[in-house]
């Protein structure tokens, strides 16, 4: 499906625990293809992927970095909502985060400490607050393969912790 910010982007990848992907190219065919090699990749190698890593679908195309972030597309209480969040392709050279092998995992989930609080402040949390908590929550480092496995055990994906603004806003509006 292509949405109104003319990203070509897939559905149902949550059927499988895991991420659904966009890709914005002008030519929806090209967009299809990237999606569906990409698609077919996630099932069929189990990729330990996270933000930062980077994917071409053939030689011919340029590789490009990718970002998780939540599903803004569709509310949790729709059945096409995807709880591990969209693969977002980022354009050729736009900068990313770093992947690391190592990952940073907040305990309890960053997304369950923000929502406790805005209900303990009564009120939205600023960018300021949000920063402030990323910053003191505990949290362990763990191989990507373990903190994906943690997610699906979860039923849903954390936060990226660098992304931490953004992503909340995309969580918090669809609450």
């Amino acid at each position: 499906a292509r949405g109104p910010d003319g990203a070509v982007f897939t559905r149902g990848m949550h059927i499988f625990d895991l991420p659904d992907a966009q890709i914005t190219l002008d030519d929806a065919p090209a967009a299809i293809a990237w999606l569906d090699t990409f698609s077919v990749y996630q099932l069929t190698e189990a990729p330990a992927l996270g933000s930062g890593h980077t994917f071409q679908p053939d030689l011919a195309s340029d590789r490009r970095a990718i970002e998780r972030w939540p599903d803004h597309r569709h509310p949790p209480n729709d059945g096409r909502h995807n709880p591990f969040g969209v693969w977002r392709f980022l354009a050729p050279g736009e900068k990313s985060v770093t992947a690391a092998a190592l990952v940073p995992v907040i305990l309890p989930s960053l997304a369950a400490v923000l929502f406790a609080a805005e209900r303990r402040e009564g009120r939205p949390l600023t960018r300021a607050e949000v920063e402030t908590i990323v910053e003191q929550s505990p949290a362990i480092t763990m191989e990507r393969r373990d903190a994906i496995a943690l997610e699906q055990s979860r039923g849903y994906a954390d936060l990226e912790p660098e992304l931490a603004w953004e992503q909340w806003l995309i969580v918090r509006a669809a609450t």
